[in-house]
């Protein structure tokens, strides 16, 4: 695309050329209307007869084609939710709604188990949530682990950044009298502000945009965006009566920036992490695997990695085993027993 800086530049170049099909879809981009949004779909099309091909239109069509299907899916929700039922490792109910796609194709993830998604985690969890404990979901995404902390009697607070799945924590919480679910619309990382999140039907491989170690041009006008606040765990969970018993963490790559926003929780050692390590993603945002093990020296803290056979001793990065069922090996952090209080 030509260099330009902003849509009305782009305009003024486009009437001294209007057969430059970049320029035309540049006077639209990013699109701040439905009308925008029509008019860029159109100089697509227009740029793909001219015989234009570049990872830029492929991007821009990519972009279009997700906010008209999320547009849709917002346009279709109705009434009450159709559910299909989960159990917890104790036999235990529990209804999920299906009145969303990302609903129904997380459905077809615990299908496509056996009914074991993340059976390993779930029977972990168990053991340290009951009444009256606290149980930290961030990367909650349709609240299935969030549901299964629920069914112990934890007060759970179910972390979110995509909007458009709070709704379905929400009904799910309904559902089951899950009264002690707390949906929050938030990213947590390392400070507390507000990023970018791509528009899109839910994903569960979303990532926070603005906290992505590559610089990003923030538009608050554009439609192709969401906004959502950020926080930092250590500004949430800042009173004794709020110190979580368990945070679980599945960000897509931001395991690190969570984590750097935790770090005086992580120093009061009351509270059990576990991680979602996404060795892929991680450098995305700047990070390094062994950054991640930084804030659980083994002197303070247990390391281990959570398998189908229970936790094993970790050291180090070169002691996780990949898993081929799950390519995104959970690490757990325990405190050890001098716990500290601060």
């Amino acid at each position: 695309m030509v260099d330009i800086q902003n849509r009305e530049q782009a305009r003024q170049f486009a009437v001294q050329r209007p057969n430059n099909a970049n320029l035309l879809l540049m006077s639209v981009w990013p699109p701040e209307s439905r009308a925008d949004l029509v008019a860029a779909s159109r100089m697509v099309r227009f740029a793909e007869i001219l015989g234009a091909r570049s990872n830029e239109l492929w991007y821009v069509s990519a972009r279009i084609s997700h906010v008209v299907e999320y547009l849709k899916t917002r346009a279709a929700r109705y009434g009450k939710p159709a559910v299909w039922t989960a159990r917890t490792d104790t036999g235990q109910a529990i209804h999920m709604p299906l009145s969303e796609p990302a609903a129904v194709a997380f459905k077809k993830l615990v299908d496509e188990s056996g009914g074991a998604y993340e059976h390993a985690l779930i029977g972990y969890l168990r053991p340290f949530l009951g009444p009256r404990t606290i149980f930290v979901d961030v990367g909650a995404h349709v609240g299935y682990i969030s549901a299964m902390a629920a069914a112990t009697g934890a007060s759970v607070f179910a972390l979110e950044m995509q909007r458009e799945l709070i709704p379905l924590i929400e009904q799910m919480a309904t559902l089951n009298g899950f009264d002690l679910i707390r949906p929050m619309n938030v990213g947590a990382s390392a400070t507390a502000g507000i990023s970018t999140v791509k528009r899109a039907d839910a994903s569960p491989g979303a990532q926070l945009e603005g906290a992505l170690g590559r610089s990003k041009a923030v538009n608050p006008h554009s439609l192709l965006d969401d906004f959502v606040p950020t926080v930092a765990l250590d500004d949430l969970f800042d009173g004794d009566g709020l110190v979580p018993t368990v945070v679980k963490l599945d960000v897509e790559g931001h395991e690190i920036g969570v984590l750097d926003g935790a770090r005086r929780l992580i120093a009061r050692r009351r509270t059990v992490f576990v991680v979602e390590f996404h060795p892929h993603l991680v450098a995305n945002y700047g990070g390094t695997a062994d950054r991640l093990l930084a804030p659980f020296p083994p002197d303070r803290w247990h390391r281990s990695q959570l398998t189908d056979d229970g936790l094993r001793p970790i050291v180090g990065m070169a002691d996780v085993t990949p898993d081929p069922r799950d390519p995104n090996p959970k690490l757990v952090f325990e405190p050890r027993e001098d716990r500290g209080t601060a």
